[in-house]
C-alpha cells in the first residue's frame, strides 16, 4: 500500500476549496531596505541566472540551481525586487499546474517533489492544501480503478448497480473529477454502448438503438462522442424514413393500403417530417374513398373478355360547389336558380373526353345497337347554306355535324339521351363496372373545376385557346361569321373539332365547356327549386325531357357559361350535343 508522506497528509487537512491552478495573491512585501552597489550586482547576476534556469526549464532542479533557487535568493536578500517576485510566480504557476496535469494521470511522484521543494524553501502557497489532498486520495482512487478493471473482466459493467465498473468508476470521480483514467473508463463505456445502438440502427433495429443510446448517455461520461453517434443514427433512421415512405408510395401504386398505414407508422416513428407524412396519409385516405384511386388518376377498365378497354377516365375529387347561377350574372336566366350550395360525396370517376365516333361504333358493332337517329331516318345536322340546324334525312351517329362521313377521333354527334344510356350499360356489361350518364351536379361540379367565374377560365371572353367555342375569328366553308360571338377569339374550327385538342380545365378534363353540349341523366325542371342537394340525379318516372349541359362549337357565349341547361327531349339527335360516361368508385 503506499505511504503518503506525513508532511503532505498535514498540508491535505488545510485543504479548502481553491482549485490548485488558481493564481495566488501573495502578502505585500516589507519595505526594502536600500541596497549598495555590491548587493545590487548581486541581484543582477542572480536574477541573470535565474532568467537563464527558466529558459532551460530547471524549474526544480537540480537542488541549488533552479529558476526556485535564484528567485528565492534574490528575495532574500531584496524582498521587494518586482522581477524575482514576478518570475518565481510565473514559475509556481507551471509547475502546479503541471502537478495537477500529472495527477489527472494518477501521477503523483511531480506533486511530492514540489511539495517538498515548497517547504525547503519556505515557499506558503495556497494551492498546496489541495495538491495534497488530490494526493492523499490517490491510493483509494487507484484502488477503486482496480476494482473496476476487474469488474469489467467480470463482465459486471452496468449490473448491479452499486457493484458494477460504471460505479466504480464514478466513486474514482468522486473522489478526483479530473482522474483521467477514470474519465477514460467511463468514456471507454459509453462508446460500446454507442457502438451497439449505432450497430442496432444500421440492422434497422431503432427501438433497440433508442434504449441503448439513452443507456449510454446516462452513464455520464465528461469526455464522450455521443453527439457524433447521435448524428449517425440520425442519418440511418433519416435513411430508413425515407425508404418507408418510397415504400408507402410504391404500395399506393398498387391500392395496398393496409402496407401503407403500416410504412407511414414505421416511417413517423423514425421522424419523418409531420408535413410529409400528412400528405400519405391524405393520399391513403382519398385511395380508400376513391376505391383506392386518387383525384387526378387516369385509367381505363379492361372489358372482361381482354378484348380492349373502356374510355380513358379521371378520378373527380368529392367536394362542394354552389350550382346554377346567381340573378346578378350577365345572361343569368330562371332555370339556372335558384344558385344553391350542392356537396358531391358520391366519388366518380369521369371520361377524360366526349365519347368518340370510334369508340361509338365498337359498341355499335359488337352490341347490333340501332339508334334513335337511325330508326328514325333523320337528325337535326348544320345547313352551310342557311347557317342553321335543320332536320336531314339519312343522318345518323356516323355522320359529323353537316351529314359528311364522321372522323373517327371526333365526338359522335346525333345521338339521343337514349343512345349514351345504350352505350354505358353496354360499357357495364362489357366491363363488369357500373357506367352511367353523369348527373347535372357531377357535369357542373366538373366543368367548374373549383372556379366560381361565369366561365370555368374566368368571366370574360377568353384571352388564351381554351377550347372549340363560337369565336368572332371563326368562319364557315362559305365565310359565314357567327352573329354571336367570342371578341378576338379564333379556334380555327367550324363544327366539333377532335376530342382533347384543347386545354384541359382545373379537374384534368377536356371539352366540358366547349365542342359539343352533352346528355346528363337528369329529367328537365324548370328550376333549382327542391333540388337534391347531394349531387344526385334528379330524375322523375316518365320524363320525356332530359338535361342538356356545356357549350358547344356553335353556342353564343351566354350559352357556354358555366351554369347554362337545356331541356331537350329524348330521342333528338343534334350536331351539336354528343355525351361522355361517368363510373362510380
Amino acid at each position: 500500500m503506499e505511504v503518503v508522506p506525513e508532511r503532505v497528509r498535514e498540508l491535505a487537512a488545510q485543504a479548502v476549496d481553491t482549485p490548485v491552478s488558481a493564481a495566488v495573491d501573495e502578502e505585500p512585501p516589507p519595505s526594502p531596505e536600500k541596497l549598495d552597489d555590491a548587493q545590487r550586482k548581486q541581484v543582477e547576476e542572480w536574477l541573470a541566472v535565474a532568467d537563464m534556469a527558466v529558459e532551460e526549464r530547471r524549474w526544480l532542479s537540480p537542488d541549488d540551481d533552479n529558476a526556485l533557487h535564484w528567485f528565492g535568493k534574490v528575495l532574500d536578500l531584496d524582498s521587494s525586487n518586482s522581477r524575482a517576485r514576478i518570475g518565481r510566480s510565473a514559475v509556481l504557476d507551471a509547475l502546479f499546474a503541471q502537478a495537477d496535469h500529472l495527477l489527472d494521470d494518477s501521477d503523483a511522484k511531480f506533486s511530492e517533489d514540489l511539495l517538498a521543494v515548497l517547504d525547503r524553501y519556505a515557499i506558503v502557497d495556497r494551492r498546496a492544501p489541495a495538491l495534497a489532498l488530490r494526493i492523499t486520495r490517490l491510493a483509494e482512487l487507484r484502488a477503486q480503478l482496480a476494482e473496476a478493471a476487474r469488474r469489467i473482466a467480470a463482465g459486471t459493467i452496468f449490473e448491479p448497480s452499486d457493484g458494477s465498473a460504471v460505479a466504480a468508476f464514478r466513486q474514482a470521480l468522486a473522489l478526483d473529477p479530473r482522474n483521467r483514467a477514470a474519465a477514460k473508463g467511463l468514456a471507454a463505456i459509453e462508446n460500446q454502448v454507442l457502438d451497439d445502438a449505432l450497430r442496432a440502427a444500421s440492422e434497422q433495429r431503432f427501438a433497440d438503438a433508442d434504449v441503448l443510446f439513452v443507456k449510454a448517455v446516462s452513464i455520464g461520461a465528461t469526455s464522450s462522442n455521443r453527439t457524433t453517434y447521435e448524428q449517425k443514427i440520425s442519418e440511418l433512421k433519416s435513411r430508413a424514413s425515407e425508404d418507408f415512405l418510397l415504400r408507402a408510395d410504391a404500395a399506393l401504386a398498387t391500392r395496398d393500403l393496409t402496407n401503407v398505414a403500416i410504412l407511414l407508422e414505421q416511417a413517423r416513428s423514425l421522424g419523418a417530417a409531420p408535413e410529409r407524412i400528412a400528405v400519405f396519409e391524405q393520399r391513403r385516405a382519398n385511395a380508400a374513398l376513391y376505391a383506392n384511386y386518387q383525384p387526378g388518376d387516369r385509367f381505363s377498365d379492361a372489358f372482361k373478355d381482354r378484348s380492349g378497354e373502356g374510355p380513358e377516365l379521371v378520378v373527380v375529387p368529392v367536394g362542394e360547389f354552389l350550382m346554377g347561377s346567381p340573378e346578378s350574372e350577365s345572361g343569368h336566366n330562371a332555370a339556372e336558380g335558384p344558385q344553391h350550395p350542392v356537396q358531391i360525396t358520391r366519388p366518380f370517376a369521369l371520361a377524360r373526353a366526349e365519347i368518340t365516333v370510334a369508340e361509338f361504333r365498337r359498341f355499335v358493332r359488337e352490341s347490333g345497337y340501332r339508334s334513335d337517329a337511325e330508326q328514325r331516318g333523320d337528325s337535326n345536322a348544320y345547313d352551310e347554306r342557311t347557317g342553321r340546324i335543320v332536320k336531314r334525312a339519312d343522318v345518323s351517329w356516323q355522320n359529323d355535324f353537316q351529314g359528311g362521313r364522321a372522323k373517327t377521333t371526333e365526338p359522335v354527334v346525333h345521338v339521343s339521351w337514349n343512345d349514351a344510356v345504350a352505350f354505358a350499360n353496354w360499357l357495364s356489361t362489357a366491363t363488369g363496372q357500373r357506367y352511367r350518364l353523369p348527373s347535372e351536379a357531377e357535369f357542373e361540379f366538373a366543368l367548374r373545376a373549383g372556379t366560381t367565374s361565369r366561365y370555368w377560365w374566368g368571366d370574360e371572353h377568353p384571352t388564351r385557346m381554351v377550347g372549340n367555342l363560337t369565336g368572332a375569328g371563326d368562319r364557315s366553308r362559305s365565310k359565314r361569321s357567327w352573329a354571336k360571338a367570342f371578341d378576338h377569339y379564333r379556334d380555327g374550327f367550324w363544327g366539333p373539332a377532335p376530342v382533347a385538342r384543347f386545354e384541359a380545365n382545373g379537374f384534368g378534363l377536356y371539352d366540358l365547356g366547349s365542342n359539343v353540349s352533352e346528355w346528363v341523366e337528369d329529367c328537365w325542371h324548370q328550376n333549382y327549386l327542391r333540388a337534391p342537394e347531394d349531387g344526385s340525379a334528379w330524375v322523375n318516372r316518365g320524363c320525356t325531357k332530359r338535361v342538356v349541359r356545356g357549350g358547344s362549337w356553335g353556342s353564343e357565349p351566354d350559352q357556354a357559361r358555366s351554369a347554362y341547361r337545356l331541356g331537350v327531349t329524348t330521342d333528338t339527335g343534334s350536331a351539336r350535343v354528343g355525351f361522355r360516361i361517368a363510373r362510380d368508385l
